[in-house]
């Protein structure tokens, strides 16, 4: 908790007269990542800022971080404005540590939120964007929050399932909203991820937007036999 005498340092915020989003990567790099795949996601992510940023207007609300995952948990990209993003070089090893990941997302999230009511800004419905193998032991009491925030209509939670992804673990998460990515080239999964925050930015904070479909490697994974 901060002391009443330190000072908060107020984070760069563009055109702050317009509402903003934010979106929260949760990116597994456990061992299951390792080689090919890892260095697909790194390209991805990469593009994905310069595609980003090709747009004027979600370039200048459009607020991202980024955790990663395996045995530890670590913030790789502290809230910034989408052209502040750092270049991606995530390495992948060892376990996969899914709820206290998801914790610190919900943590980062609200972190954001507060910053974003006390500088006057408003504020889009924030995305979470959670890539993972599922395989990560326990998660229902966190899945139980995220639900509920789902539910409430304060949280957009999108599950993307890689390899021999854990089904119920995601869906655990996300409902209906778990996708299934054939293979690991992330490039069309990023590209979808791109059109959707062009998609939200010329909307109003109150209005549904319209999201493009997916790309044909990546499928709505039926969940519906899970109950």
């Amino acid at each position: 908790m901060n002391s009443q005498n330190e000072i908060y340092e107020v984070p760069h915020i563009i055109s702050a007269n317009e509402a903003h989003m934010a979106l929260l990567l949760l990116l597994d790099v456990s061992a299951s990542m390792a080689g090919e795949p890892i260095k697909l996601l790194n390209d991805a992510m990469n593009r994905f800022k310069q595609e980003v940023c090709e747009d004027e207007r979600t370039r200048e609300v459009l607020d991202i971080s980024a955790i990663t995952f395996n045995h530890e948990v670590t913030v790789v990209q502290d809230w910034a404005p989408i052209e502040a993003m750092r270049y991606v070089e995530l390495t992948a090893s060892g376990g996969t540590a899914i709820a206290p990941a998801v914790e610190l997302g919900l943590q980062k999230l609200a972190e954001r939120e507060s910053f974003f009511n006390r500088a006057g800004v408003t504020l889009y419905k924030p995305w979470i964007v959670f890539i993972s193998d599922g395989h990560g032991g326990d998660v229902s009491n966190v899945a139980s929050i995220v639900r509920k925030r789902v539910a409430d209509g304060k949280l957009n939670f999108f599950s993307l399932g890689v390899g021999g992804f854990v089904v119920k673990t995601l869906h655990a998460f996300s409902g209906e909203r778990v996708f299934e990515l054939k293979d690991y080239d992330f490039r069309g999964f990023f590209n979808w991820l791109t059109k959707s925050m062009r998609a939200v930015s010329e909307t109003s904070p109150d209005e549904k937007p319209q999201l493009p479909r997916l790309p044909d490697n990546v499928d709505k994974k039926d969940v519906s036999y899970l109950g």
